[in-house]
């Protein structure tokens, strides 16, 4: 299976030689996901780029719209389909995580279902995608009530070889941390299962972007896809990566207001308050504390918070 098999049924425009550009429609839905694709001039990987599969994460769709743009086919080696973004609906709600049609988190369905909701069409749309790539490079950032710092996932998940090279490609971004997961229902595990390796990047705060966030995205892409041998030129090697084991997720267990203990980048231990749920009287209705030791990664930063989101992540050494 090929890029351009998958291709054929959609409506690309050629914007210049080598690059075209159009929509990829999800069966069954109204939903057309803008795409660009760039045939390179020379033989090599097909690279799979999604920006936007939260719609609230906006420095990742910048990004991803200014890569599509920018890169010269005459500097490829191979093909480069970006998705811009991927999840059109959420996006243009202004919606945190949830999908308007279905209110499915989109990167808690993959691989998706053919025949599913619009959220699990979508995913199931994008995942033929995966599976014709050779690499896979899924962009987020601080959704629209969520603080972090730049860090990446990569999937354990497809064997070592697989998570290796998924690994070594997360490091050339140059992000200060590098974590593994085996989640297999979003984006990178469904992709690593079907043997694609790849990662999730997350940059950005609360739901805003600046044009140096994105630059500093578009930079970083650029050098992992020098990295894969798929963009001309040398990458820059960071000696200043740290690799993490896992990240250790606290979710709400009750609905009403959150009052975080910690700050971003704090370092904690087993058993340290990451902070609470209170009602809407104040009284405190549930405690949080760390279940590893390990640096905060991220922090969910609105008062309101509903059971079963996430509070806030402890990336483990």
């Amino acid at each position: 299976m090929t890029f351009h098999s998958l291709l054929e049924s959609s409506q690309f425009k050629s914007t210049d030689n080598g690059r075209s550009s159009g929509f990829i429609s999800v069966q069954g839905t109204e939903v057309k996901m803008p795409a660009t694709f760039i045939k390179g001039t020379a033989e090599g990987k097909q690279m799979l780029i999604t920006g936007g599969v939260h719609g609230g994460e906006y420095p990742c769709i910048e990004t991803a719209i200014q890569l599509a743009k920018e890169i010269s086919p005459d500097d490829v080696s191979g093909n480069i389909l970006i998705i811009h973004p991927v999840n059109v609906p959420a996006f243009l709600a202004k919606l945190q995580y949830y999908g308007p049609y279905d209110g499915k988190n989109l990167n808690r369905v993959f691989p998706g279902k053919a025949l599913g909701t619009t959220s699990e069409r979508i995913a199931y749309t994008v995942h033929q995608f995966q599976k014709a790539a050779d690499f896979f490079i899924d962009l987020h950032g601080g959704d629209i009530h969520e603080s972090l710092i730049p860090f990446v996932i990569y999937s354990n998940l497809g064997g070592p070889e697989l998570a290796e090279q998924s690994k070594a490609a997360s490091a050339a971004l140059g992000f200060p941390y590098v974590v593994g997961s085996v989640s297999d229902n979003g984006s990178i595990g469904a992709a690593a299962v079907a043997g694609t390796p790849g990662f999730l990047a997350e940059l950005g705060q609360c739901g805003r972007w600046s044009p140096d966030e994105v630059k500093t995205y578009c930079d970083a892409t650029l050098n992992v896809l020098r990295h894969l041998g798929v963009l001309r030129g040398k990458p820059i090697v960071s000696d200043d990566v740290a690799f993490l084991s896992k990240m250790q997720v606290s979710f709400a267990g009750k609905d009403g207001c959150w009052y975080p203990s910690i700050k971003l980048q704090d370092v904690v231990s087993k058993g340290d308050k990451l902070g609470e749920i209170r009602d809407f009287f104040g009284n405190v209705l549930e405690e949080y504390f760390a279940e590893s030791g390990g640096v905060v990664l991220y922090l969910v930063t609105s008062l309101a918070i509903v059971s079963g989101d996430p509070l806030a992540a402890v990336g483990v050494e």
